[in-house]
């Protein structure tokens, strides 16, 4: 008969002997270990990678590439050897050589006068700073005709002061003389000056301390400018070239005259507009044609014999 074991009693078998079975010894539990506390670790930086390609290895125009750069490394260094004469002997530099004086430009402003004197054509412009349609003409045309004849020195403009309007036209165009006396180049500056301060007739616009203050704006020197303006002579010449237009027949302002080889025309008032100024300066720039003797004939005219009366008064026929 076999004895019942407890349930939690572990039963081993032996072998069939007299000798008394062992008692099963109950297991003990086993203790728990508490968890391991984790260790900190530093973050890990990924390593960047690269894929792999495949070795194509230095081809002929990467070697080119070298050679070229070498070759201009090269050159730079010898360019830069000869420019200081080699290693601490700087090249003397060479004697400056004598040059001729320059030519003015052609569009050159010499006093009253703009562009080059050898210029086939002159253009005399006769006005009086106090005359507005003067002004208009200068602000019109006084652009395109520097750029269209007196830049590719077709012609030369001439101003000529027609001072007739009363004392201010007179002393305005001593005013402007006095600039050209002091800076020929000046001259043009301040004859803009006065057109662009134009504001009536002997209004006081051209009054002494008004001219001084336009030769500032000219960078002109004042001291030598009201020196100028109180010279007598000066306002002299104005009178005189206002009588020598006179003479020519001029009567009002603007008054143009154009003279050349092909002749000499006078264009009054700013009515004769654009048109009739190129055609102008064209006509006197083209030389007249010569009339050349047709071949075979004398130059010389030969004397016409008179006619012999017949008894019946009918000319005899020429033999």
């Amino acid at each position: 008969m076999t004895e019942s074991l407890p349930p939690d009693a572990e039963v081993l078998e032996t072998a069939d002997t007299d000798e008394p079975p062992l008692e099963a010894v109950p297991a003990e539990p086993l203790e728990a270990v508490p968890p391991l506390e984790p260790v900190p670790t530093e973050p890990v930086v990924p390593i960047a990678t690269r894929p792999a390609t495949a070795s194509t290895g230095r081809g002929p125009s990467v070697l080119l590439g070298y050679l070229a750069a070498a070759l201009a490394g090269a050159l730079l260094l010898a360019g830069s050897l000869a420019a200081f004469g080699g290693l601490g002997r700087p090249v003397p530099s060479p004697s400056p050589t004598p040059t001729a004086t320059p030519t003015p430009p052609p569009n050159a402003a010499i006093g009253p006068s703009l562009g080059s004197a050898a210029a086939p054509v002159t253009v005399e412009i006769w006005a009086d700073y106090q005359c507005p349609y003067c002004r208009l003409e200068a602000m019109v045309f006084g652009g395109s005709l520097e750029r269209a004849f007196v830049l590719p020195g077709i012609a030369r403009v001439v101003y000529r002061d027609f001072a007739f309007l009363g004392q201010e036209s007179t002393d305005a165009a001593v005013a402007a003389r006095c600039a050209g006396q002091q800076d020929p180049g000046a001259y043009w500056r301040y004859h803009d000056l006065l057109f662009a301060s134009q504001q009536g007739e002997n209004q006081g616009t051209f009054k002494r301390e008004n001219l001084v203050t336009l030769a500032g704006l000219a960078a002109l020197d004042a001291t030598a400018f009201t020196a100028c303006l109180d010279d007598p002579a000066v306002a002299r010449a104005v009178a005189d070239e206002t009588a020598a237009g006179r003479a020519l027949g001029i009567e009002s302002t603007p008054t143009m005259r154009v003279s050349g080889p092909g002749g000499t025309k006078t264009l009054a008032g700013f009515s004769s507009g654009w048109t009739a100024i190129r055609d102008a300066i064209t006509a006197a720039a083209t030389p007249a044609p010569s009339v050349s003797p047709s071949p075979g004939a004398s130059p010389f005219p030969t004397a016409s014999t008179a006619p012999t009366a017949t008894p019946s008064g009918v000319p005899a026929a020429t033999p």
